[in-house]
């Protein structure tokens, strides 16, 4: 997003970048931006509780 050099109140949208259009969807699909479960540590998201809870896990 940038502004508006005659108007500081006004947002005006970036170009829409392809390969950060496909990234985006591709993260939707695979449950890490809108998954159900949250991991506790970095707040990725994931589809399954499994996969929350070992995301930031600190193995010995």
């Amino acid at each position: 997003m940038q502004r508006r050099r005659s108007d500081a109140e006004v947002l005006v949208r970036d170009k829409s970048f392809v390969k950060f259009e496909q990234l985006l969807t591709l993260a939707e699909n695979e449950g890490r931006i809108d998954g159900d479960f949250k991991c506790l540590v970095c707040g990725m998201r994931y589809l399954h509780k499994d996969e929350a809870e070992i995301c930031c896990k600190i193995l010995p």
